[in-house]
């Protein structure tokens, strides 16, 4: 699947405060998506690639994230750092960035999920000497063949801080309504399993 089909759904879900409108959204999401990719999209909806459980993380500080959007929109630190103080939210300053950006790439490609959830998941799995180049590298990669929307929710995924109102409880709901099970059995699944 296209990740610009997840970014349709994270704009959809973030227009709504409405719980009941989030799990139709959701469930709509889910009942088009193979089954090999759910655990992505189930994952990345929450604005995570690990479980809950999982101790990884992406080890991206604030910091490396500014670098790797200075590098992907030629935009100085210092300017998306005055936009991410003035807007409070660093997915929309590089969603505004790339609007105006004229750059494009000549290796541009369509982003799908699987694409994004690996490059996010490659970030906490990367040690020893030229991490952090290399973090960076996979951040750039995914910003510079990302639509404006697509990369608001790529770094709001990284810095996990997705803003779009979705909690378990909804996914759950979203589940059973795609699937045509019972609440009751997804809530059970999910207390044998805790993902």
């Amino acid at each position: 699947m296209n990740y610009s089909e997840l970014t349709k759904t994270y704009n959809e879900l973030e227009s709504t405060t409405k719980r009941l409108e989030k799990t139709k959204i959701i469930s709509e999401l889910l009942k088009k998506t193979k089954e090999s990719e759910l655990k992505q999209v189930i994952y990345l909806l929450q604005g995570i690639v690990f479980p809950k459980w999982d101790a990884r993380k992406t080890g991206m500080s604030s910091r490396l994230v500014l670098k790797a959007i200075n590098a992907a929109t030629g935009v100085s630190i210092n300017i998306i750092e005055k936009e991410w103080v003035k807007k409070g939210d660093l997915g929309i300053v590089i969603e505004d960035q790339i609007k105006k950006s004229k750059q494009t790439s000549l290796f541009k490609k369509k982003l799908t999920i699987e694409k994004v959830f690996n490059n996010i998941q490659k970030l906490a799995e990367l040690e020893g000497k030229g991490t952090v180049t290399k973090k960076i590298q996979y951040i750039i990669e995914l910003l510079t063949s990302a639509e404006d929307d697509e990369a608001k929710f790529i770094i709001r995924t990284i810095i996990e801080d997705l803003r779009i109102g979705v909690r378990v409880g909804v996914i759950k709901d979203s589940i059973a309504l795609a699937f045509e099970k019972e609440q009751k059995q997804i809530e059970n699944a999910y207390n044998i399993t805790n993902d």
